[in-house]
Parts: structure tokens; C-alpha cells; sequence
């Protein structure tokens, strides 16, 4: 690094930094000049804390062969020459090796380990479990367990980095784990402040689990599912109810697993056992499965695998009676493994069994919403009582209103009784619009008919949302349903088709850029996107801009409208940087296959690409199904609210007399009528008088 000071290590020797290699929220990572094997981490806080101070020290002197092995523990102290201060922290450098969720992630699988079969996932997925093992018997606790502080090579030995931030006890003295990450962080911990938390070998062990279920459901978060009840349901909060998205117990938790996933039962016994009382544990003892159980039964399903007659890049669980990945692939899922060249190698059989499932394939119908469902309730009539209610002082007052129209019709023959009619119908109107009895009596029939008036307001703007987002979701599936009648019909067309297999290399070619755009790269490039959202995304298969398209978008539950555009609008920024090279894609060795295996390789694209938009087509039906279905109750309960005032308002109303009623409305109306009454005696005094 140009003009970097000095610095010097615990024992003196001087230290040259090189260029920085990675920056985190603590501290920036760099080289050390003439030491591959090394690299120095300096901290942003200067000087440390007391408390960060002594605990790399105690983290220093506890280093062990077998700490190194499995971390990249601290080995010496960095100082300031002048002040002498610790600045930061020698480690070793973790070379060829990525982050766990380049393994875990088909995307980044695809471009990171090519060559890696579902048992290279089990064998990272022991490693981890082992990893966790000795640390534990070192006494150390992970705390902030999460996909970003593992290190996987091709091997699929599994290092740990970022070790400062685990917790321990040295000298008496417990240096705790300030921090979380709330996707791995257990039920009995999401909603405290961790900086004050002991954490304890439980806890990790919930974390270990996710680490593990990711790794065995290639990406799948354990928690990430399709809620059955009401509302939408975070990752978190399902962490918090333990509402575990594979479990057998359904009925209990209300989660389905996302499509195109391995299930439980695809597991052996003991695994699918640990998963549930990893993940519906209540955390109140330590019955949460240890490491070494996950080791054990982990080796032992390595040793119990079997190889698909179909698709050799397909390993299982071989007590199953099919392979699931190809369940998977031929329900319109993604192929989640890959032979040379990209793609999921079927053979003849196969593609029978996909022809099979085609002409088996039928189109969902959508569910049905008529206007009639979204009815606004109306404003009831008072009931006839068959006996007037007890008159009151207002009723009086009414009647008194009455008695002077009478008088001013008197008044035409007989001067004085116009003069007493006006003064009886403004004492009466006086009395009706200041009074309290008066007041009291409008005013509650006021704010009861206001109230339904605000309420019907509220359900006709909420019907006409409700009508729109309906018939937009119903368009997306007719144009879906026309989209997947055309897959058909080119599925079917084979002789033309075969001659334009070469004609699709620019698509095929631009897929393949697609699929390498992730989205955990550009999370800070699409607005509204967090880290939260993109767990729950990668769990419904969409991970790259390849994934990203209205119609699996809509089948991802808590996706907005606006992030959803941002996300079409990002694909489209990726569509629009790509650059067609026609030397890539279909080669020269392609196009000289006899034409029957070309064919084939042709068929197979179109018949996934068929059985996905049925899967799609599927998903859309379920979605507006359970969308109507929510929407309506979140209508008929607000409707149901709206019935109830307009009941009250009919009981208040009944019980008042019809004139009480009519005249104290409004103290408009009743001042208009007490001053209509003589205004009109008088004028039929002038004409008839």
C-alpha cells in the first residue's frame, strides 16, 4: 500500500500493508506485503475498547491447531510503532474458497462449482457440523451464526472468518456476541436486544440447522413458505412462531413448503426428526440436535446415496422410490444440477415421462369474483313499532311545531293566531336546537349515520381496488394460459422446429447472461429490495434476473407492486446491457449431431418449458384464489361493521317518534320549517286574507 505506515505485529517484526482486500462494518481487510498466507485486519474504532482489546488477546492466546483448521483464528496483534495501541489483527488467508451461499445458491453453483451433485452439499453440510463441534469444545459460541461467516472450497472443507465477533469466557471474564442476523437467529431471541444476551450452544445449534437445511434444500429457507393464514408472514415472525414451512405437522404450523422443493419425507427418518426439533423446539432446554448428531446422520446419508437412471447429475436418498429432482423438473420446476453445457441431461425414457406428463397437463381454471360478492349493505328503513315510544320533551317540542302551523292557517282569518303561531313554532325550534334532550337526540343519530356513511365510502373505494387487482391478476393468467397454449403448440411442431434449433442460440445465449446476474449483487441497485425480501425470494426460486418475470413474481407472497416493477425494471437494465457473441452458445460440434439427438435436445427444452408454465399457471390460480379469498373477508368484515351501525342506527331511529325525527334532523332543517310555518301563514293571509 503506497505510503502506508508502519506497523508492527505482537513481536516486533515490521508489518507492510498491501491493498485493501475486503471492507465490513468493524474494519477494512489488506494485504501483507511478502505474506500470501496472511492478511491483516485493522479496526475502524480507534483505539479499541477496553472490552474489544482484551478480547482478542484472550482469542490470541487461545489459538489451537485445531482452531486453525476449521477458522481463520486471530494469530498476533497488530501495533502502532508510536503509541504502541492495538490497531488490529493478523489472520490467515482463506484462499480458493467462496462463501457458503455460492454453494448453496443455484445461480452462483452453476458458476462457482460446476461440477457439484447433491452428496458435494451433503459433505459441506458435515463439515459445517463439524466445524461448529470444535469450536464448541474449544468454548467458543458462534452468536451471530449466518451464510456470510463460512468459507467453502472445492473440497467442501468449510472455514469460519470473522472469528472476533464469537463469544467466549476467558480469565473469569464472558466476552459475549453483540450482534445477529435475524434470519438464523432462534425463536426465544428475535425480538431481545442481543448486545445483552448470553448466547449458548442451543442457540447455535438453531443457526446450525438453517446452515444445513440450506445446504440440503439448495437454498431453501426452512422458514420461507406460503402462509394459510391471514395477513403475510415474515421470516422472522414465522421464526418467532416456530411456524416451520416443512414440517410434517401442518395442520399446526399453516405454512405449505414453496413449489419445486424437496420435502421432508425425502429425507431419511432420523434427518426429517432433527429438522423438526431443531426448528419447532420452544428453546427452554437444550433439545435442540448437537453437531455431532448432524455429523453422524449426515455421513450416513452420504454412504446411503443412489445415482437417477435418468439424469446422472441427480443423487438421492436411496430408500426413495423415485428420484425427487426429477419430481422437481417434471412438476415445472428449475433443474437444480447440471451436466457440461448447462443443462439437465435426460434420456429417452425421460423424455417419455415428460411427454406423458404433458398430455396430462390440464389448465386451472381462475377462481370467479361477480359483483354481486362485493355489495355495500344499505341504510335500513326504521321499523314499525305497534306501539309509539314514550313521548319526550323533543316529541313536545315537534308536536308544539305542529299546533303553530295550524295556528298560522288560523291566521288567515284571525290576525292574533299568526302572531301566536310564530312565536309557538321559534319556542318549539328553539327548544329542539339548544336544548340538551334536543342536541343529544341529533347528534347520536348524526354521528351513527355519519359513521355509515363513512363505511359505505370505505368499501366502495375498497371494491373498486379489489375489482381492479382482480381482473389485472386474471388478464396476467389468460395471457399466461395463451403463452403456455403456444409452448404446446411449438412443442408439437417437430419438424419445423428441428430446423431452427440453431436459430435459438441468441436466446439461449442471453439466458445463460441472465442467469448470471444475481440479485443478493445488486440488492443496492434495486430500490426497495433488503436482504429480508431476498431470502424470501431465493426460497421461490427467483435469484438471478433469468428468474425474474411477472409471472413467478406474482407467486411470491409480501411482494408489493412497487418493489415488484423495480424488479422488471432492473431485469430490463440487464437485458439491455447484454452484447449477443456469436461464437458462444450452440457450438460447431451442436449443429453436426445426428438429427434425432438434436431433436431431442429441442423437445426437452420445450416440454420443461411447457411443464413450467403449467406449474406457473398452477401457482397463479392458487395465488388469485387465496387473494379473492382474503380480500373478501377483509371486505365482508368491514361490510359486517358497516351492517351493525346501520342496525344501531335503525334501533335509535325506531325509537324516536316520526316528527321528533323529521324536524331534528339537522338545526338547518328545523330552523327552516320553524321560520317556513309563519313565512308561509302570512303569504296566504295576503292571498286569501
Amino acid at each position: 500500500m503506497t505510503n502506508s505506515p508502519k506497523l508492527f505485529d505482537s513481536q516486533g517484526r515490521e508489518i507492510l500493508l498491501g491493498e485493501a482486500i475486503g471492507k465490513g462494518g468493524e474494519g477494512s481487510v489488506y494485504d501483507i506485503e511478502g505474506e500470501d498466507s496472511l492478511v491483516a485486519k485493522l479496526y475502524h474504532q480507534r483505539p479499541l475498547s477496553n472490552e474489544m482489546l482484551a478480547k482478542i488477546r484472550a482469542m490470541v492466546s487461545l489459538r489451537t491447531s485445531e482452531l486453525d483448521s476449521i477458522s481463520a483464528w486471530p494469530r498476533s496483534l497488530i501495533h502502532d510503532p508510536r503509541s504502541r495501541d492495538v490497531l488490529g489483527i493478523i489472520m490467515p488467508r482463506v484462499a480458493d474458497s467462496y462463501h457458503l451461499h455460492d454453494l448453496y445458491g443455484t445461480a452462483n453453483r452453476r458458476r462457482q462449482f460446476p461440477e457439484a451433485r447433491w452428496h458435494h452439499l451433503l459433505l459441506a453440510a458435515r463439515n459445517v457440523a463439524a466445524a461448529f463441534e470444535t469450536l464448541h469444545s474449544a468454548g467458543m459460541i458462534v452468536g451471530d451464526v449466518n451464510q456470510g461467516n463460512m468459507l467453502v472450497d472445492k473440497n467442501m472443507c468449510v472455514r469460519f472468518i470473522d472469528c472476533d465477533s464469537f463469544q467466549f469466557e476467558h480469565g473469569g471474564q464472558v466476552f459475549p456476541c453483540p450482534v445477529g442476523t435475524p434470519h438464523f437467529t432462534p425463536p426465544e431471541l428475535q425480538s431481545l436486544k442481543l448486545r445483552n444476551v448470553q448466547r449458548t450452544i442451543d442457540h447455535d445449534a438453531f443457526g446450525l440447522a438453517i446452515v444445513i437445511f440450506h445446504l440440503l434444500y439448495v437454498g431453501r429457507h426452512p422458514f420461507a413458505g406460503r402462509y394459510l393464514g391471514e395477513g403475510d408472514l415474515t421470516i422472522e415472525s414465522a421464526i418467532a412462531e416456530r411456524r416451520f414451512a416443512f414440517s410434517r405437522h401442518r395442520e399446526e404450523t399453516q405454512v405449505d413448503p414453496p413449489p419445486a422443493s424437496l420435502l421432508l419425507n425425502d429425507l431419511p427418518t432420523p434427518l426429517a426428526e432433527m429438522f423438526e426439533a431443531a426448528f419447532r423446539s420452544n428453546g427452554d432446554q437444550q433439545s435442540r440436535p448437537a453437531p455431532p448428531q448432524w455429523v453422524e446422520q449426515l455421513e450416513l446419508l452420504i454412504k446411503q446415496r443412489s445415482i437417477c437412471s435418468y439424469d446422472h447429475s441427480h443423487i438421492y436418498f436411496n430408500q426413495l422410490k423415485e428420484c425427487p429432482w426429477c419430481r422437481i423438473e417434471d412438476g415445472g420446476g428449475p433443474a437444480f444440477f447440471f451436466t457440461d453445457g448447462g443443462v439437465s441431461k435426460i434420456s429417452v425414457g425421460r423424455l417419455e415421462a415428460l411427454d406423458q406428463k404433458i398430455q396430462r397437463l390440464l389448465i386451472p381454471e381462475f377462481v370467479d369474483l361477480s359483483p354481486g360478492q362485493l355489495k355495500l349493505p344499505s341504510v335500513l328503513k326504521p321499523k314499525k313499532l305497534s306501539k309509539s315510544p314514550p313521548a319526550t320533551l323533543s316529541d313536545v317540542a315537534a308536536s308544539g311545531m305542529v299546533v303553530a302551523a295550524s295556528l298560522c292557517l288560523l291566521g288567515i282569518k284571525w290576525l292574533p293566531a299568526l302572531g301566536l303561531g310564530a312565536i309557538a313554532s321559534f319556542g318549539a325550534a328553539a327548544y329542539l336546537i339548544f336544548s340538551k334532550a334536543g342536541r343529544e337526540q341529533r347528534e347520536r343519530g348524526g354521528k351513527l349515520l355519519g359513521k355509515l356513511e363513512d363505511n359505505q365510502a370505505q368499501l366502495a373505494k375498497g371494491a373498486r381496488l379489489i375489482m381492479a387487482k382482480y381482473q389485472s391478476r386474471k388478464r396476467q393468467f389468460n395471457a399466461s394460459v395463451a403463452d403456455l397454449k403456444k409452448a404446446y403448440e411449438i412443442y408439437q411442431s417437430e419438424e419445423d422446429q428441428l430446423q431452427d434449433v440453431l436459430a435459438i442460440q441468441r436466446t439461449a445465449q442471453l439466458n445463460r447472461y441472465l442467469a448470471g446476474q444475481l440479485l443478493q449483487d445488486n440488492v443496492a441497485r434495486i430500490p426497495g429490495l433488503t436482504f429480508s425480501i431476498l431470502s424470501v425470494l431465493e426460497s421461490y426460486g427467483v435469484e438471478s434476473a433469468w428468474d425474474v418475470d411477472d409471472v413467478k413474481l406474482m407467486g411470491v407472497p409480501m411482494l408489493s407492486p412497487e418493489l415488484t416493477l423495480e424488479l422488471l425494471s432492473w431485469r430490463e437494465t440487464v437485458v439491455n446491457s447484454f452484447r449477443y457473441k456469436p461464437e458462444h452458445g450452440v457450438s460447431i460440434e451442436d449443429a453436426k449431431l445426428a438429427s434425432e439427438a438434436a431433436l431431442r435436445r429441442f423437445k426437452i427444452a420445450q416440454a420443461r418449458k411447457v411443464l413450467i408454465g403449467g406449474t406457473q399457471l398452477d401457482a397463479l390460480a392458487e395465488v388469485g384464489k387465496a387473494e379473492v379469498k382474503r380480500d373478501l373477508k377483509r371486505f365482508n368484515d368491514v361490510a359486517e361493521k358497516g351492517r351493525q351501525i346501520a342496525n344501531q342506527l335503525r334501533e335509535f331511529q325506531s325509537g324516536r317518534r316520526f316528527l321528533e325525527r323529521e324536524l331534528n334532523r339537522h338545526p338547518a332543517v328545523t330552523a327552516v320549517v320553524a321560520v317556513g310555518i309563519p313565512l308561509v301563514g302570512y303569504i296566504l293571509r295576503i292571498i286569501f286574507g
